[in-house]
């Protein structure tokens, strides 16, 4: 038998695997114990990649529709002429409404990304798109423009507090925070969890706040109010590091204990020993959480509290606390923002970006803002924002001139590593938009709802058919290909690059295999791929408190408590609470009396990771189907029982799942699976696979007034609901 080297790619890291093949092929799955970050440790979710790799359902050769969208109607085609095809369409489109006439739905990153920007940039579109707005990228550039990088909690087992803030590691991160998090606790660490579930992670806690969904600003706001009125603050690194700091104290005075309370439904003296226990453990962690990050209207200012907490209480760039500066000599990789070559798109392309005229700061606005000031730090210093993290096109303005043809038209798509039927809000728009594109390119492992309204579907290599290059700010580490592609899969550059090259960027892409392309990205550190694979990864020397030296990558070089990019961009420069749209607290009364339970859903569930894995035996057998989790209590008072199905409804729409009853969440708490749909049904329309019966965005709105003003940031929790049990009557309509 023989054993190959490769690495998973089933979600964001990029674990080390063992591949053991027999007869050329692959008949078992193994951690990598000589990895040098995951040391042989696979998730549920790793463990299921055999069965990925050959599923039956895999998709191996390109295909065009021969009939009406959704029709199911597919004859095989070959690459080049997909490719031939693609290319002529899209050129002709251009040449009709201009480049900006296509756009892309983004996800999460089962392909190198960088590859789409770079294609999009040269072919002169500003409008790709997709689930940013709502995971982990307003965090990305907010931190940014408020001390020049997104932190990263690197030092976890040094740190002496850790607050898990909307983070459910166990499910999100297995391999990486979540046993960190344990070695931490083990030397003696002591952890808060902010989170209106139980979860695994509660039971570990030594403070446990249970938030209303919606206020974890109220809560920043007054941990940082606190903090300044109490004089826990790091008076020196205040005073000689930040700008704004008498303004933040002004804006957060009316915030105390008793105030936040009221708001977040959360004890006053649970609030004050939390606060306490955090500022006067030094150093503190805050796990990056999709928790906030989701939650609409507070989600952009969430971000900047929490960059705000980091500073004022000194845990920047120490050892054990929140790093964003690079290790060594890893800054001189090329990295990602390197590749994109954002310097090619044109000034006029970018004021076309739909949405930046309301979002301009999560567009080529704030993000040229936020490059100029990390270009001011020495070359290496921290990563430069990258633009698929932090300039997007905003999905609804996206939809809406696909489906309207204004402020221009939109009539191409292509989707990458994304299902957007199951990732976008309000998903009966999105299907209508899908729908009314004259051309819609959709690269896939499987056929799902958003590939079943594809012009042309194209099929995927999985990670272990393709090499990778894990780069972070503290190591950069080999991931090497462990097989041949099978049948026509193919990766997201050989895609980009094949029609790059029919559409006149030839001199663009100059290298023929991602694996020269890594050799181009390791030059500066004078490695090759294949060397950096047998040496087993880079690692750059850690040094503190680089600010001393070089200050930070903001306007004023200080960190922003006040954000002059925010300011100039016409976003709040303070963080400022507004209480949710659908809310207790601010819906009239007939829409409390409607919908009078509050509604979560994005919870993360293992071995599921989003609309992926549904098709997988192993991973169905774990999770069968869609689940909605009830309060004892409330199941009690609905006359509801573990295993009855419901249907859950806001004022956008309804949908069913099956009923688990749980002290997990409260009695006024609805939790909700997200990104169900049922593989085993029919592709055609109107069933396509079940999307619209049990997907949790049908449920979540995406109009401006419930996301964040500052980004546009849609909510996937803190919504109103209400819960029946399905009857004959209910399931018919």
């Amino acid at each position: 038998m023989e054993i190959r080297r490769s690495y998973c790619g089933l979600c964001h890291p990029r674990c080390g695997m063992l591949l053991h093949i027999e007869d050329g092929k692959v008949v078992k799955i193994t951690g990598d114990p000589d990895h040098p970050i995951s040391r042989g440790v696979l998730c549920e979710r790793g463990r299921l990649m055999l069965d990925h790799l050959y599923h039956p359902q895999r998709l191996d050769y390109p295909l065009k529709s021969v009939g009406e969208k959704g029709e199911g109607k597919w004859e095989r085609i070959t690459w080049d002429q997909a490719l031939d095809e693609i290319a002529e369409k899209l050129s002709g489109l251009k040449e009709q409404f201009g480049a900006e006439t296509l756009t892309f739905t983004h996800g999460t990153k089962r392909t190198y990304h960088w590859d789409c920007r770079r294609f999009f940039n040269l072919f002169g579109s500003p409008n790709t798109c997709g689930v940013n707005t709502i995971c982990m990228c307003p965090s990305y550039a907010t931190e940014y423009a408020t001390y020049g990088g997104m932190v990263m909690a690197s030092d976890v087992p040094a740190t002496k507090c850790i607050v898990l803030w909307g983070c459910n590691a166990s499910k999100s991160k297995p391999v990486g925070l979540y046993p960190q998090i344990l070695h931490a606790r083990k030397n003696g660490a002591k952890l808060i969890v902010v989170d209106p579930r139980k979860t695994k992670e509660v039971e570990k806690a030594d403070l446990w706040l249970q938030i209303r969904p919606g206020t974890d600003l109220a809560l920043l706001l007054g941990w940082i109010r606190y903090i300044i009125v109490n004089d826990l603050y790091d008076r020196e690194f205040v005073s000689n590091w930040t700008v704004g700091f008498e303004d933040l104290k002004e804006a957060v005075e009316s915030y105390t204990p008793e105030k936040v309370a009221e708001l977040t439904k959360i004890p006053v003296d649970l609030i004050i020993e939390s606060v306490r226990l955090y500022a006067t453990s030094n150093p503190a962690v805050i796990p990056f959480g999709l928790g906030i990050d989701k939650q609409g209207v507070n989600a952009t200012q969430c971000a900047r509290a929490k960059a705000i907490l980091r500073a004022i209480t000194g845990n920047l760039e120490i050892s054990g606390g929140e790093i964003f500066s690079c290790a060594g000599e890893v800054g001189k990789i090329r990295d990602l923002e390197f590749l994109e070559l954002n310097e090619q798109i044109s000034a006029e392309q970018r004021a076309k970006q739909l949405g930046a005229d309301q979002y301009p700061f999560f567009g080529f606005p704030g993000w040229e803002m936020n490059s100029a000031a990390s270009k001011k730090l020495p070359e290496g210093y921290v990563m430069p924002p990258e633009a698929w993290h932090s300039n997007l096109a905003h999905a609804r303005a996206v939809m809406d001139a696909i489906l309207t043809g204004k402020p221009y038209p939109v009539t191409a798509a292509i989707t990458l590593a994304n299902n957007p039927l199951l990732a976008l809000p309000n998903t009966k728009k999105v299907f209508k938009a899908l729908k009314a594109l004259k051309l819609y390119v959709v690269m896939e492992y499987y056929m799902t709802p958003s590939a079943a309204m594809a012009d042309y579907v194209l099929p995927a290599a999985t990670t272990v058919e393709q090499p990778e290059m894990w780069l972070t700010g503290g190591f950069c580490v080999a991931g090497p290909q462990g097989i041949d592609k099978i049948g026509e899969r193919r990766s997201s550059y050989d895609f980009y690059r094949g029609l790059g090259l029919r559409l006149g960027q030839k001199d663009f892409w100059p290298w023929e295999t991602m694996e020269e392309v890594y050799d181009y990205c390791l030059e500066p550190v004078g490695l090759t791929f294949k060397q950096l694979g047998e040496q087993n990864g880079f690692f750059g020397a850690r040094e503190y408190k680089r600010y001393e030296k070089f200050g930070f990558g903001t306007p004023s070089g200080k960190v922003e408590l006040k954000s002059s990019i925010f300011e100039e961009l016409g976003a709040e420069p303070l963080p400022v609470y507004r209480e949710p749209v659908w809310s207790p607290e601010s819906a009239d009364e007939e829409l409390t009396r409607n919908y009078p339970l509050i509604l979560t859903t994005g919870s993360r569930y293992m071995p599921m990771y989003h609309s992926e894995q549904r098709q997988i035996e192993k991973a169905r057998k774990k999770v069968p189907d869609p689940l909605v989790t009830l309060h004892p209590e409330t199941a009690d008072k609905l006359g509801l029982v573990e295993g009855d199905w419901a249907v859950i409804s806001t004022p956008l729409g309804s949908i069913r799942q099956k009923v688990k009853v749980s002290d997990a969440v409260g009695p006024d708490l609805v939790d909700c699976q997200h990104s169900w749909w049922f593989p085993e049904r029919s592709s055609t329309l109107p069933e396509l696979f079940g999307v619209f019966e049990s997907n949790a965005n049908v449920l979540c709105p995406d109009d401006a007034e419930f996301c964040s003003p500052e980004i546009g940031s849609w909510p996937h929790s803190a919504l109103m609901c209400r819960v029946e049990k399905e009857t004959t009557a209910t399931k018919q309509s």
